[in-house]
């Protein structure tokens, strides 16, 4: 049986998901922690040597991890339930071949449960699984059309659709194709979206607007564009335009690409408004603005020195900027827990000042 030994605090950073180019547009339908699940799953897998899939553990500690989850009370329920649910995800492939007797197209429908067995027993601290062996010819051995992603490009993203949407748009650029262009009607289907998101504005609403949202903000993609195509009145087609956020070269080159990938950034910011951030050279400030300049074509954000109360512009130029203020968010966060905790020492000094008994426990016995 194998297990993994080594601790997940870096590992999630390392850790990089290999699938055949077929699974990533086949069907499959996952809540976005089920879809996180399953991808660390795949993620531990040797793609390239493995023959195989074993029995494995995984502890419930390493999920709530991968969940990035803080209050586990609830955890070990939920991580039953979701077993019972992933007992009967499948795989499922609909298509059409030409039938060689008759010359005629006919319909395909095969589905492969995605797991031979999991098992979960209450008291373990961890789900025991084997991957159905269907499996190995989109997850093992593979040589040629597929794709990798680095799992930390997705575990922040709160949909699944997203999740699945940014596979698609990965899988495209690794072909050296920065645009997608698909039937509404076959991306709803391959994402299986229920009847009430079928609707065009229900689907932007909740899908799309949602995983350019996740895939700007958390991932190492820029979505610039969901361009829309009709047929008579009705929305039919969809293309994705979308690049790597480190080609700002090749960005800036396109003026268009330049104005949605500054626009990315400005929406980028949304998450630390009335957050505070801590600069070294600077100290703890607010974040209580942001600012896009349409005419020098650059994004800002507005920040109040707590202390002083000055207020401080910084250009933000790309995401490695917001990655940037993510950290100085953390940090100010780690001081503030810090400082609580020093204000709870000396709340407690002046109790036993008060009581009396502020050397109480510095006697020795002689």
């Amino acid at each position: 049986m194998k297990k993994p030994t080594k601790p997940i605090k870096k590992r999630t950073q390392k850790a990089v998901v290999t699938q055949d180019n077929r699974f990533i547009y086949a069907k499959y339908d996952m809540n976005a922690n089920e879809m996180k699940f399953f991808m660390w799953i795949v993620a531990q897998l040797h793609s390239q040597k493995d023959q195989l899939f074993q029995i494995c553990e995984i502890p419930l500690s390493e999920i709530m991890q991968i969940w990035q989850w803080k209050d586990n009370s609830d955890g070990y329920q939920y991580v039953r339930n979701m077993c019972y649910s992933m007992s009967k995800k499948a795989y499922v492939e609909d298509f059409k071949i030409l039938d060689e007797k008759t010359m005629k197209e006919v319909s395909v429908f095969e589905a492969m449960p995605l797991f031979k067995k999991i098992r979960y027993q209450e008291g373990q601290g961890y789900i025991t699984y084997q991957l159905n062996d269907s499996l190995v010819e989109y997850l093992l051995d593979l040589k040629r059309d597929f794709t990798q992603l680095k799992f930390s490009d997705i575990q922040q993203m709160k949909s699944a659709y997203s999740i699945r949407i940014y596979n698609m748009l990965i899988c495209e650029l690794k072909q050296n194709r920065q645009s997608l262009k698909i039937n509404l009607a076959v991306l709803q289907n391959i994402l299986e979206v229920p009847k009430t998101l079928q609707e065009y504005k229900h689907f932007n609403q909740k899908v799309l607007t949602q995983a350019k949202k996740d895939i700007n903000a958390k991932s190492n993609l820029v979505l610039f564009e969901i361009k829309t195509f009709k047929t008579g009145r009705k929305i039919t087609d969809l293309e994705f335009i979308f690049d790597y956020k480190n080609n700002e070269k090749r960005i800036a080159r396109d003026d268009k690409k330049k104005e949605s990938f500054n626009l990315a950034l400005y929406d980028a910011l949304e998450a630390f408004m009335g957050k505070t951030i801590y600069i070294k050279d600077y100290g703890k400030l607010t974040c209580e603005s942001k600012f896009y300049d349409e005419e020098l074509k650059r994004v800002f954000v507005i920040c109040k020195h707590i202390e002083s109360g000055e207020t401080i512009n910084f250009r933000v130029r790309n995401f490695k900027n917001i990655k940037s203020l993510e950290a100085y968010k953390d940090k100010a966060e780690e001081l503030f827990y810090l400082d609580k905790k020093a204000i709870e020492k000396l709340k407690k000094a002046k109790e036993n000042i008060q009581a009396g008994n502020l050397f109480q426990n510095s006697h020795k016995k002689i």
